[in-house]
């Protein structure tokens, strides 16, 4: 009895065992079935080619469980033959003997019989499903829309067929309790109530585990789709075996292309020690954390992914492989790379400036400075290093006498109050051996200052002797000054004793004379007034650099002026032979100047054009107005001068045409006077010309001249 009992007991638990088996097998299928009309409804919408391939591997699963139902349906095949499907539909390999014996045993069962069937009815919409996926896949044309519909309705009848095959399941598996129970029932109620309480026990505790595992799974599911990083697993070869979704988004390729491949055959190996230790963790099977490899991503160039891994170990204790997670840390790696050069940059320009720099935080310790600090300041570098005080320098200082003979403590107190205040400042040192020091200091934004020291040495050295030498220009200058205006007066006195005698000789006033005597009375008056208006330039320049010309600002008339001074001009101009004609209208606005000054430059102006016009020509003087003031230009068809040499005919003494055999008189002070008279006025004088092209002098006055203007010179020198 007892071995029947144990025999009974054995039996009813190996059919409920197989009956748990086939309920793990048709979630699965409807599990498959589910991911299959997912990808399907995706690719009738993208028509990709990935989301077919991904509606034909989901829908493997319950395509591998008709299979072995139609093996399983011929009793002349081999029942073993069914086993490869069955563990294809996801079933376990060790249930499938069982599955395989229970539906060939017991199909056309009354039990069982229904849920066959229906089983079948699933199958043919599954294979609607499959006929219906080629036709998407085979015409591009098939309307998306109606597509989805008829998934849909595949779906929603599939759906109803598991759910049937579920119930017909458990009817059946409650019939088999039952006589079972009834069976048991005749050997005694007490060991058939034992029994019954075992298989009900037992059938809970299966479909908690069922249940238990299926939630696992998704559990495991979930977090692996939605994790910000991606899992991994390994065999005992390092070779991948499985790959969460997400790598396919980091790494630009399906996940099913690197399984089977090792990590050094998809990542950038390096020959280094980095790797190497990598390399070894893994041949001693240790964890590791953190190791960052470089992946070449086929579009948007390597990619960097930091892993950890864990090794696993079965049962026995020997090595399957590894298992961890991954991120892609590009953009860490990217900014790592770029704050690395960024510091490398600064770091070396920071050593390389000629200027000594310190750093200093908010408690006033030093947090940075170069060589060339140390090296102004004389502060010894085995002496000091990053994080001493503020106050360590300055009491350093103090001690060696670089402040002189002071109160070292009192001194040191007073500087570091001072720089507590954190305020911008700019001081000017001068150390004990000589050398001067500009020292500049600006406070940071939270706090502490940047100080910067510049050897300024040689500048105010260079300084000094310009001051000295500028004194002693300014001197010379004045010294010039005075001796040309003393000498100008001591030779106009006997200058116009010469002049006038040798006209009274030339008018033959007290008799006559011979007509050669005459002549040299002539010639001496000549020269004289010549000399005369040599000495009266350099007088009127004198008084300009000394500042000792007013100016009475007057409206003149234009024309009125330009015709006196062709006036006195033109027996000149006529034994030259040349025409002297004023275009300036009459009813042209007035000039704003002083009188004498502006005769002075118009006369030195015409005058000039005479002087180097060739005979037979004309010197026309015009009127100009511009939105500055009025003036005039002088016109002439003279010799001209080369362009590069316009400036220095502004310089007093100087003579374009010099030599032997120059043949114009002059000592080179008129245009230079004209520019310090029209400096004067605040006015311009441009001069353009072209040797053998004529020249043209424009004179430019302002409207709103000054009256009386006063020291408006300065001297030659700072005037070029």
């Amino acid at each position: 009895m007892l071995v029947i009992i144990i025999a009974a007991g054995i039996g009813g638990i190996a059919t409920v065992n197989i009956a748990r088996s086939y309920a793990s097998g048709g979630t699965f299928y409807a599990t498959g079935h589910l991911n299959a009309v997912a990808a399907l409804r995706r690719f009738a919408v993208t028509r990709s080619e990935e989301d077919y391939n991904d509606f034909r591997r989901r829908i493997h699963v319950p395509s591998s469980d008709r299979v072995a139902r139609e093996i399983l349906e011929e009793s002349d095949i081999p029942i073993q033959n069914s086993y490869p499907f069955l563990i294809e539909g996801r079933n376990h390999p060790r249930d499938t003997p069982g599955i395989a014996w229970l539906f060939r045993a017991f199909s056309d069962a009354p039990l069982f019989k229904p849920a066959v069937d229906v089983w079948r009815r699933a199958d043919r919409e599954v294979q609607n499903l499959e006929a219906l996926a080629e036709r998407l896949h085979r015409d591009t044309s098939f309307d998306s829309a109606e597509a989805l519909r008829a998934i849909d309705e595949i779906n929603t009848r599939l759906n109803a067929w598991e759910d049937r095959f579920a119930r017909e399941l458990g009817t059946a598996a409650r019939g088999i309790t039952t006589m079972l129970y009834a069976g048991l029932a005749g050997f005694g109620v007490v060991l058939a109530a034992l029994v019954g309480v075992l298989g009900y026990r037992t059938h809970r505790r299966l479909t908690a585990a069922q249940q238990a595992i299926r939630d696992r799974e998704v559990r495991f599911r979930d977090v692996a789709e939605m994790a910000a990083d991606w899992i991994w697993e390994t065999d005992a070869e390092l070779r991948f075996t499985y790959l969460s979704d997400r790598v396919a988004q980091v790494v630009g390729a399906p996940t099913h292309t690197l399984l089977g491949k090792t990590r050094s055959d998809i990542a950038i190996v390096e020959q280094t020690e980095y790797w190497r230790s990598h390399l070894s963790d893994l041949n001693a099977r240790r964890a590791f954390q953190g190791f960052e490899y470089a992946f070449r991503h086929p579009t948007r160039g390597n990619r960097y992914f930091r892993i950890n891994g864990k090794p696993i170990f079965d049962v026995a204790g020997e090595f399957v492989g590894y298992r961890g997670t991954g991120s892609d840390v590009t953009d860490e790696v990217t900014a790592r790379r770029e704050i690395a050069a960024s510091n490398a940059l600064l770091e070396t320009t920071f050593e390389t400036l000629t200027q000594g720099i310190s750093v200093v935080d908010a408690n006033l310790k030093v947090v940075a400075f170069n060589e060339r600090f140390l090296e102004l300041l004389g502060f010894p570098s085995e002496r000091f290093q990053l994080g001493d005080s503020f106050e360590d320098f300055m009491r350093y200082n103090a001690e060696r006498g670089e402040y002189g003979d002071v109160d070292v403590d009192a001194v040191v107190e007073q500087a570091v109050a001072n720089a507590r205040r954190f305020e911008p400042h700019v001081i000017e040192r001068v150390r004990p051996d000589g050398t001067v020091l500009e020292v500049r200091g600006q406070p940071l934004p939270g706090g502490g200052f940047v100080t910067t020291y510049t050897d300024i040495t040689e500048l105010r050295r260079t300084a000094r002797d310009l001051q000295t030498a500028k004194v002693a220009a300014e001197t010379a200058n004045h010294a010039k000054s005075t001796f040309l205006a003393n000498m100008s007066h001591e030779l106009r006195t006997p200058l116009n004793a010469v002049i006038g005698f040798s006209d009274l000789m030339a008018e033959e006033r007290f008799g006559p004379l011979s007509a050669r005597y005459v002549g040299y009375a002539r010639d001496i008056r000549q020269s004289g007034e010549h000399l005369l208006g040599v000495i009266n330039d350099i007088l009127d320049i004198t008084r300009v650099e000394a500042g000792k010309i007013d100016l009475d600002i007057q409206a003149i008339g234009a024309h009125g002026m330009v015709d006196s001074c062709i006036r006195l001009l033109r027996q000149r101009a006529n034994e030259a032979n040349i025409t002297l004609r004023n275009v300036v209208p009459f009813d042209a606005p007035p000039i704003h100047a002083d009188e004498q000054r502006l005769r002075q430059v118009v006369l030195n102006v015409i005058g000039n054009a005479v002087k180097f016009s060739h005979p037979n020509s004309e010197v026309i003087v015009e009127f100009l107005e511009t939105a500055g003031g009025t003036g005039l230009k002088v016109i002439d068809q003279g010799i001209g001068m080369p362009a590069g040499k316009i400036s220095a005919a502004f310089e007093p003494f100087s003579q374009l045409h010099s030599g032997l055999g120059r043949s114009y008189e002059g000592a080179g002070l008129g245009l230079p006077l004209v520019r310090r008279f029209m400096e004067l006025h605040g006015g311009t004088i441009e001069i353009h010309s072209e040797t053998d092209q004529g020249t043209v002098v424009s004179i430019l006055f302002p409207f709103a001249a000054v009256q009386n203007r006063v020291d408006r010179t300065l001297p030659f020198a700072s005037r070029r």
